[in-house]
Formats: structure tokens, sequence, C-alpha cells
């Protein structure tokens, strides 16, 4: 009868030690706590907020802290916030997310080109850097909203080029400033996106059409559904092409409008075996006007010239897929000018029929998202005299000029997460040497040819 007396003395010793083991747990919990807050500690008030939060949900679920002592611990946490230089942030509550992003980027550029013409040479070296700030955000019902700040006040060019100065050396004249680069609201519905503003191009382009650094202004509307393998969708613009508001002038001055972009795209994106995707985008633009405020075509040596007989279809087709492991991109590119005789009419050549069609075929192999990635790049391009807008083009590769014909080759590599160097190389020559090669870019003549460009480039962005 020994072991029955003895046995309340074991259930007491058993009981401690799950008393004390509950203690550990807890301590071990609130441990974890602190480390969870500690480790957060460069981020915002809202997000410390939130992960401890829901832990400490499930530290009282499990029974490990009571209701009262989660309250305790939430207490001290926001009081702690409030007291850092982050927690006195005061964000909207109607602001769902927020993002800041942007790039810094400094370049060596060299371009040289020939006049056609007298067989003189013109050589461009120069330094030259850019910074973007963009900052973004979603509210509730799909509302969003952004804004971007950046050097460089050109429509096609955020580049500053060291030593462009205006006053002394070393000072803020030319082209250094920060200037407003982007500034929109939007909301999303469902399939559709509704956005008005200042913003990134929301048409698929190429810069055989479209330089990438143009921000576009005025209204967009997109839809994009995906069904089964295929994602169909639809990108509208009206765009304030040239807008200096609709007026009747007094006196001699003569009446003047504004002048309306309006690009229409539909297409599709299919998802093959493999991995592989193929997508076309036929689009089609035109113009409310012949912009008559801007430069007659008769001065072919301009970078503003009027989007008379512009009228613009465009097809680009794209294919994806990997080869061992790499991903390759392979593109095709044909557009039409369909008031082509038009615009030669305005140039005073209307003899010069059939220059319409602009095309371009290219590939690239790799890719860059992190560190040790690369990408490989090539194209080939031919653009007619009046095939597509001069405004619009790209500003670099091409000297910003219709009526040339040549190739380009670019090499990325990914030095560090978000750092990268690329190195950018494209050579050209006018296409036909009884037209000028329109437009207006860094090298001075109307009768472009033997044109080169070479730049190296090192990026951050975040």
């Amino acid at each position: 009868m020994v072991r029955p007396a003895r046995l309340p003395v074991a259930l007491t010793k058993h009981q401690d030690q799950m008393t004390s083991f509950r203690l550990l747990k807890k301590r071990l919990a609130l441990l974890s706590l602190g480390a969870l807050v500690v480790g957060a500690a460069s981020t915002a008030p809202s997000v410390r907020a939130q992960d401890s939060g829901a832990l400490l949900n499930v530290l009282v679920r499990k029974g490990i802290l009571s209701d009262q002592e989660a309250e305790n611990v939430r207490a001290e946490l926001q009081h702690e916030a409030l007291e850092t230089s982050a927690g006195k942030w005061n964000l909207s509550s109607a602001l769902n997310e927020l993002k800041l992003s942007g790039d810094a980027r400094a370049r060596y550029e060299y371009r040289s080109g020939e006049n056609g013409s007298t067989g003189d040479r013109q050589e461009r070296n120069r330094f030259r850097y850019r910074f973007r700030l963009g900052l973004s955000g979603k509210l509730g019902d799909g509302w969003f909203f952004g804004t971007r700040l950046e050097t460089g006040s050109g429509n096609r060019s955020t580049n500053v080029t060291a030593g462009d100065y205006s006053l002394s050396p070393f000072g803020k004249g030319g082209n250094n400033g920060i200037y407003l680069g982007q500034a929109y609201i939007g909301r999303t519905m469902g399939d559709f996106t509704f956005t008005v503003g200042r913003m990134a191009n929301p048409l698929i382009t190429s810069p055989m059409i479209w330089d990438d650094d143009i921000n576009v202004e005025g209204l967009a509307e997109q839809w994009a559904h995906t069904s089964g393998n295929i994602t169909y969708f639809v990108n509208l613009e009206q765009l304030v092409y040239d807008g200096v508001g609709t007026y009747n002038a007094f006196g001699s001055s003569s009446a003047r409008s504004n002048t309306f972009l309006f690009g229409n795209q539909v297409g599709a994106r299919l998802k093959l075996s493999g991995g592989a995707t193929i997508q076309i985008a036929p689009t089609y633009y035109f113009y409310s006007n012949d912009g008559v405020g801007l430069t007659a075509l008769t001065t072919p040596n301009n970078a503003i010239h009027r989007p008379v007989g512009v009228s613009v279809l465009d097809l680009p087709v794209e294919y994806s897929t990997t080869v061992r492991g790499f991903p390759l991109k392979i593109w095709g590119e044909f557009a039409m000018n369909l008031d082509a005789d038009d615009r030669a009419d305005a140039a005073g050549i209307p003899t010069a029929d059939g220059e319409d069609i602009a095309l371009q075929i290219g590939a690239a192999l790799g890719a860059t998202k992190v560190k040790g990635d690369w990408e490989l790049r090539a194209f080939y391009q031919d653009v007619a005299a009046f095939a597509l807008d001069t405004n619009l083009v790209d500003s670099d590769l091409f000297d910003s000029r219709t009526n040339m014909k040549g190739f380009g080759l670019a090499a990325t590599y990914v030095l560090a997460d978000g750092i990268s160097v690329k190195i950018t190389y494209a050579a050209a020559d006018r296409k036909k040497d009884n037209l000028a090669t329109y437009g207006a870019g860094d090298i001075g003549t109307a009768n472009l040819t033997k044109y080169q460009l070479f730049q190296t480039d090192i990026s951050v962005k975040f």
C-alpha cells in the first residue's frame, strides 16, 4: 500500500514541471516576438504592427499568452513605434499600398556621322547622367496613382550632359534640373483599367516607333482577359500631342487647335507547350489634325515636325522561349504609313512615292534580374523617309531619324542585384541618297550617313 501514498507527490511534481514548461514556452514566445520587432525595426510602423499583431493572435489562440498579456505587448509596441522617426509618418487611412522606386545611371557616349552631301564628319564625346524617382500607391475600390520626378527636360531623353552649363563650371545650367515626368491617377475594375494624366505609354511598343523615354499625356483605357492559354487585350489612348488650347485668334493671327494622337491596339498572347509564348499586337495610330503650329517638313533637319500625312498601321510580333535554360526572345515588326504620299507632298517632294514602310527584326538571349544574369541583344532596322512620325522615334540608335537603315547590338551584365552595366553599339546609313534624313538628333545635318553610336552605362535600380 506504499505506492498509492506516493502518487500525489509524483502528480504534484508533474504539475510543477508542466507549469515550468508553460512559463518557458511563454518566455520563448516573448523572445521570438522581440526578435521579430528588432528584425523589423527598419520597416514602417504599420508593417511592424501587422507582423507583431499576427504573431500575438497566434500566441493567444495557442494559449501561450492571455488576452490581457497580448494587449499589454501591443500597447508597448505601439509606444515604441511612435518614438521612432519612422513612426512619425502620418499616412492616409485610405492608402493600401505605397511604393517608392527609381533609378540612377551614368553614361559615356560617342556619336559620329557624315554629311552625305559634303563628306564632312562630326563627332561627339560626352559623359551623361540621369536620375528618376517615382512614388506610386493603391487605394480602395481599385483606385491608384503615381508620380515621378526626373532629370532632363527633353521628351525623348532624361539625360543631363556633364559640362553643359549656362553659367559656370560645375554650375546648374543647361539641361540640369528636376522635372515632373509622370503624374497620373486611375482605377482598375475587373479586366478594365482606366488612367488619366501623364503616364508611361500604355501601348505595347518598340523603339522603332516610340522612344522608351516618352511619357504620354491624356487618357488611356485597357482591357485584358485570360481564357485558357490565351490572354486577349485591348489598349486605347487619346493623347494631347500638341496642346496650346483651341482658340480663334484676334487680328491677323491665325486660329489654332489642339492636336490629338489616337492609338488603338488589339492583340493576344498565346502560351505554347514548353513554356513558350507568342504575342501579336496590331496597332493603328492617327492624328486629329496636321499640327500647324509645328515645323513644316520642308525643313527636314528638325525635331518637331508636323504630323501631317501620318496614319500608321503597325504589326509587332514576338516569340519567347528558352534555349538550354536561357530565355530567348525573337521579334519582328512591320509598319506602314497609309498616308505617306500626303507626307511626301507636304515635304515638297510629290514624286517620292512608296516611302511608307518601316521594319525591324531582332533577337535577345538571356535575362537581367539578379546578380550574374546577362543579356545579348541584336536587331536590324530599315525605315523609309515618310514611314513614321519623326517626333516619336528613338533618339539614340539612329539619331532620331527616318530614311535610315542599320543595326544595333547591346550586352548587359548584372553586377549585383539592382546594379547592371550595359554596352550598346549601333551603325546606320542613309537609306536613299536623294532624300533627306528627316528628324534631328545630335549630328547637325539633314543628310546623315555613316552614323555610329557607342554607349557604356552603369545603372542602379531600386
